[in-house]
């Protein structure tokens, strides 16, 4: 019996309805379950309880490639490495995440993200140490005491801020997307594999391990930009001290549109902004839809209403830093309007104990199962 874990850690994005911010202790995200016969059983998947598949259980990377398509699912890669690849075909494995009538049946399934504390912030978790989510349903237990065989997917929307990181630690295959892009790669049938993404400097910063160099995929090998990356780090009053490292290896996915990062903590009638460049300009927009301009310079600045304006609560900021014409908006309740998407899927393919867990610092958005259609049993 392989032990099973999952754990994740971010937001996700996706092709359900999505509603805004949720600032909140708790959060609900909704996806979609598929419930599958062990292949080792009449009309059963091939892919599941592969029959055969002694030798080839392991972490194997790069079995999908790193785009999803066009209906926002993971994409067969012709060329993955075969020594530990118990996929069987393109054919089959495009069915693990679509409603195909005789070979799956699916449903919804809400996971409740909880930060142990009393109020917005700080990491999000989903955790469950027996993750069977169908016994007894859909298919069945096809006489395992358990219902072993099913994928899962979420899809969601988040807000980009730096720092944001996204944990997962699971059996068997994981792959989660930014934007699109493959940023957690945790493939094949094997025991329980952390892989985590941290978003910064607008680039996703991926467990480095899992990523060979190569087209999109890049290392940190130059010093100068290293201690560059440092000093935005402090610039923007992040914790700590910055935690890439050369020849880390990230996806350039222009996050922050190619201008510097920039942060804003609000405490009502004032709010502390932060910039990787030099702060030029700071708009505060007040609850009244009033208006205030300030040029404090530097990297971090306190601002408040003051004359007409003062004691007004604050709305929304915009700083305006380096050559950032445009100008970047944070609001109180969390929105940047730096909107993105995340991507999750997973699937649990042999007998197995089941754990599954998901860490996240980012701001989920809630969704709806309103566009997971059809649903049947």
């Amino acid at each position: 019996m392989k032990r099973r874990s999952l754990i994740l850690a971010t937001l996700c994005g996706g092709a359900l309805a999505v509603a805004t911010p949720a600032l909140a202790d708790q959060v609900q995200i909704t996806g979609v379950i598929r419930d599958f016969k062990r292949g080792d059983q009449s009309g059963g998947h091939p892919d599941f309880e592969t029959a055969g598949a002694a030798g080839k259980f392991g972490l194997v990377h790069n079995l999908v490639t790193l785009d999803l398509d066009a209906d926002k699912k993971p994409v067969y890669n012709p060329t993955r490495p075969s020594s530990k690849d118990t996929m069987t075909s393109k054919t089959r494995f495009d069915q693990w995440y679509r409603d195909v009538i005789g070979v799956n049946l699916s449903s919804a399934l809400t996971l409740t993200f909880d930060n142990e504390q009393s109020q917005p912030g700080g990491t999000y978790t989903y955790q469950n140490n027996a993750f069977w989510p169908i016994n007894n349903k859909l298919f069945g237990n096809q006489s395992l005491g358990k219902n072993f065989h099913f994928t899962f997917e979420l899809h969601t929307d988040f807000t980009y801020t730096p720092n944001q990181l996204f944990t997962f630690i699971g059996d068997d295959d994981v792959w989660v997307y930014v934007n699109g892009k493959r940023c957690i790669d945790i493939g094949g049938v094997h025991g329980a594999v952390n892989g985590s993404v941290r978003l910064f400097d607008g680039k996703a910063w991926v467990t480095k391990n899992h990523f060979t160099t190569g087209g999109i995929v890049k290392s940190l090998t130059s010093s100068a930009e290293l201690t560059a990356l440092q000093t935005k780090w402090a610039n923007l009053g992040l914790p700590g001290s910055c935690p890439i490292a050369l020849n880390d290896r990230y996806i350039d996915l222009n996050l922050n549109s190619g201008f510097g990062d920039t942060r804003a903590v609000f405490n009502n009638t004032s709010a502390t902004v932060y910039a990787a460049d030099a702060i030029q300009s700071v708009v505060v927009t007040f609850n009244t839809g009033h208006t205030q301009t300030f040029s404090p310079g530097g990297h971090s600045a306190t601002v408040a209403g003051s004359g007409p304006h003062q004691g007004r609560p604050i709305s929304h900021v915009t700083i305006f830093a380096g050559t950032n014409t445009t100008g970047q908006m944070h609001a109180a309740n969390g929105a940047t309007g730096v909107n993105c998407t995340l991507d999750f899927f997973f699937a649990e393919r042999h007998t197995t104990q089941s754990n599954f867990r998901i860490d996240t610092s980012m701001l989920l958005n809630t969704i709806q199962p309103t566009t997971i259609s059809p649903l049947y049993d």
